[in-house]
């Protein structure tokens, strides 16, 4: 059997869209030897929608779209698997998966494990479906298991259901798992893993089809797959690639394949960038180029995405940026071809002190602020007159320690290192340049500054980076206790010091442009954080 495999990347919201899009590929497929097209989770509105999900038309438009497609299936060899909502009791619905050919819908499976954790709450918009049923296609034993329900023996105390299990004994022939899963570094491994245990648990062939690209701070690799009744995997599609592509279950086992870490970093903030942009409308960002490494990163990734054509670099400098970074922020805009402007802000920073009366010889943190505010209403005076997106450099060490400033360097529509913590941004400007970027030398090798005072260094109110970013990988995304992490640091004081501030800068995290989630644990909706919560400290 040949099934198509539908990895595209849906527009939430556009049903219409979503379902030409499936609709063209249905005589590709069927020229290439597909008997059955499967789509992504919810793919008809998109995912995740959110609470556009309680929109009073969407459902209307749900159902026409889902007779359009049972009416096209009439002329169609090819059965179709598609992903959307149904209507529950009130003002709830079903996570559901259409089986759909010959002009008939066959049947409609439910997703029963409703995740409420990390950026997932389906528990606020859906009801969980009966049991999981096999039906009898085409002489075929088909199942469907909706994402989180092939999980199931993962999170085995989470649910009280089982889904894999409910299978076993209705001696499934075929699996399809209909998925919407955001990626992360490293989860392809993981999600191998489970889906082999799957394959093996059912005796059966499973085919696991993966949703592309980004939607608000979630970025979505594809990467599907298809296993045989071993749990060798059969075929895999390629990561951030679009299209419906046709896999047998008869092929021969094949190895999985992962780009190596960086690469995949890269692809990610890539796949943001560029979705962002289209889906909203806009075609260039503006960036403020300082000549440190934050920016350069983002810059020549937003390069690789949309184009130098696309990118606005602006070099904002004061009184206290140094000739290097003026130099390598300058080196940086040639060596990527971007359109770059000068506007230097001392005379607006001495009429701000003037106006206020304060003496020019004091450096005060509202000082250093003011210059950081300064440049970001230039961004977003250059972005109007652009109609551009401002694009925010911070990353996750800064973000964490609140190393940044509201109304300043905050500004933006999006950040895309907000959940690559400050040592892996150096490596990626390494990779950046082993793969052909121009990122100054010295950009990389010198020590970061946030230049808002003479001779100022980050490290001399942060600890080295490497230091504090293992502290907080600890604590944020591994979810250590402060005991453990004393423990490895074997400081107290500093530990304690760092989570304080952690702590102390929520606010600020709570009115940052969302980033691009890489890593188990991103700033945004997967980690609600009460903003005033009262933190107990460790000794030891």
């Amino acid at each position: 059997m040949n099934i198509g495999i539908a990895q595209f990347d849906p527009l939430v919201g556009a049903v219409e869209f979503n379902t030409q899009l499936l609709l063209e590929s249905l005589g590709d497929c069927e020229e290439s030897g597909g008997e059955l097209i499967v789509t992504p989770e919810l793919f008809l509105v998109g995912y995740p929608p959110d609470d556009l999900i309680f929109s009073p038309d969407l459902m209307g438009r749900v159902d026409a779209a889902l007779d359009i497609i049972r009416r096209a299936t009439e002329t169609s060899s090819v059965g179709i698997v598609v992903g959307a909502p149904w209507r529950g009791p009130g003002r709830r619905f079903y996570n559901s998966a259409f089986l759909i050919s010959d002009g008939v819908i066959h049947h409609r499976w439910d997703k029963q494990l409703l995740p409420f954790y990390d950026v997932f709450n389906d528990p606020r918009l859906f009801i969980p479906g009966d049991e999981a049923q096999v039906v009898v296609w085409r002489g075929r034993r088909v199942a469907a298991l909706i994402c989180e329900d092939s999980w199931a023996d993962v999170y085995p105390n989470d649910y009280s259901v089982n889904p894999i299990s409910q299978l076993i004994h209705q001696r499934p022939e075929l699996v399809v798992i209909p998925t919407a899963s955001p990626f992360e570094v490293d989860k392809t491994y993981r999600r191998h893993h489970v889906l082999t245990g799957v394959a093996r648990r059912l005796q059966c062939p499973i085919v696991m089809v993966n949703q592309v690209g980004a939607q608000d701070g979630l970025v979505y690799a594809g990467s599907s797959v298809v296993y045989n009744s071993r749990g060798d995997l059969l075929w895999q599609a390629p990561e951030f690639g679009q299209g419906c592509f046709v896999a047998s279950l008869n092929a021969s086992e094949v190895s999985l394949t992962v780009p190596d870490r960086l690469s995949q970093l890269a692809q990610a903030i890539e796949t943001m960038i560029s979705g962002y942009l289209h889906k909203s409308g806009f075609k260039k960002i503006v960036i403020g180029l300082s000549g440190g490494i934050d920016s350069a990163v983002v810059a020549s990734l937003a390069v690789r995405a949309i184009g130098a054509s696309n990118v606005i670099g602006l070099m904002m400098p004061s009184d206290y940026t140094s000739d290097e970074s003026k130099r390598d922020a300058k080196q940086l805009a040639e060596a990527l071809g971007i359109h770059s402007v000068d506007y230097p802000i001392s005379r607006i920073y001495q009429s701000y002190l003037a106006e206020l009366h304060w003496a020019q010889t004091d450096h005060s943190l509202a000082m250093e602020n003011i210059q950081s505010r300064i440049r970001g209403t230039i961004a977003m005076a250059v972005a109007n007159e652009s109609n551009a997106l401002v694009v925010s450099t911070g990353n996750k060490s800064e973000l964490s320690m609140g190393y940044c400033t509201l109304y300043g360097d905050l500004i933006g529509a999006f950040a895309p290192l907000a959940d690559v913590y400050k040592t892996d941004v150096f490596a990626l400007a390494n990779w950046i340049n082993g793969h052909g970027g121009g990122i100054p030398e010295y950009t990389i090798s010198r020590s970061p500054s946030a230049e808002l005072r003479p001779n100022q260094t980050d490290q001399e109110s942060l600890p080295p980076y490497d230091l504090l970013d293992t502290i907080l990988k600890m604590y944020i995304d591994d979810k250590r206790p402060l005991s453990d992490i004393i423990q490895t640091v074997g400081s107290p004081e500093l530990v304690n010091s760092i989570i304080a501030r952690f702590h102390h800068n929520e606010f600020k995290r709570r009115q940052a442009p969302f980033g691009i989630k890489v890593s188990r644990v991103a700033f945004g909706k997967g980690r609600i954080w009460p903003v005033l919560a009262q933190i107990q400290k460790v000794s030891r």
